[in-house]
């Protein structure tokens, strides 16, 4: 083989590697990549929910029943704080004091107030906690 072909053969390789490797590079996928699940800020904004609703729920109950829900929600967020720390603990209860501040129409307080009664069993469950 003498130096021009070698030479000639050489190119003629890399140009066909260089292609394969291209259209290997430009081929679709088959399916989009599914986006990253960050769990942390699904914990926050679970925990901004959850205390956003024991806030509304507030507005639904009689100035006799207050007193317990905001104990209650003071339990839940001292039990926030244990189990997943002070910074989420301020989510919830920065999230209660906004539900607070919205006018719920009265009928919407039943399922305001079946929906945080669910909430607190599916927390407590998850928990561990019993009352």
């Amino acid at each position: 083989m003498t130096r021009l072909n070698r030479a000639s053969w050489i190119v003629a390789l890399a140009f066909s590697m260089v292609q394969a490797v291209h259209a290997a590079e430009t081929t679709a996928p088959s399916a989009p990549p599914a986006p990253a699940v960050d769990e942390e800020e699904q914990v926050d904004e679970g925990l901004k929910r959850f205390g956003y609703l024991a806030g509304l729920t507030r507005g639904c109950v009689v100035e006799a029943q207050r007193a317990d829900l905001e104990r209650e929600a003071l339990d839940l967020h001292a039990a926030i704080a244990r189990l997943l720390g002070t910074d989420r603990a301020v989510l919830f209860a920065s999230a209660f004091g906004y539900g607070t501040t919205v006018e719920v129409e009265t009928r919407d307080c039943a399922e305001v107030l079946k929906t945080y009664e669910e909430r607190v069993a599916k927390y407590r469950a998850g928990g561990g906690q019993q009352r």
